[in-house]
């Protein structure tokens, strides 16, 4: 998620955790955002906005580009994704939760930049969430 941030630009990334990760994951940063149209995208596997033809992947520099890290997260979580970049007036907020994949949009109040926050990881996985740290450890 971080690799993300520093992907869009960002100098600056906020990070909360809670619970060792367990209750909230949040990574806020001051990127160029994404737009509107491709918010549901950057929640669906395989969906990359950093390659668009097949020379892409000789010169591919960003961090990451294959468009897996936010499916599989919110795949095992409940992820809110929110979002403006410089030339939208408002924000838009993506929620997606478990494998269904289905997303919810909707207007937001938020700056130029991305919030990702992964709330109540592996809910739908209690066999991983067991082997979770806690804030302790």
């Amino acid at each position: 998620l971080v690799e993300n941030s520093l992907d869009a630009g960002a100098n600056k990334i906020q990070i909360d955790i809670e619970n060792g990760g367990a209750n909230l994951i949040r990574i806020r940063d001051n990127g160029c955002g994404i737009p509107k149209e491709e918010l549901s995208l950057a929640l669906a596997r395989h969906a990359t906005s950093k390659i668009t033809d097949l020379d892409d992947l000789e010169a591919i520099l960003s961090l990451g580009f294959r468009g897996e890290a936010l499916a599989s997260i919110s795949s095992v979580s409940r992820l809110t994704l929110t979002s403006r970049t410089e030339e939208q007036t408002e924000a838009w907020q993506v929620y997606a939760q478990g494998r269904d994949m289905e997303t919810t949009i909707k207007p937001a109040s938020h700056p130029v930049g991305t919030t990702v926050e992964v709330a109540n990881l592996f809910f739908n996985t209690p066999a991983r969430r067991k082997f979770l740290r806690t804030d302790k450890t």
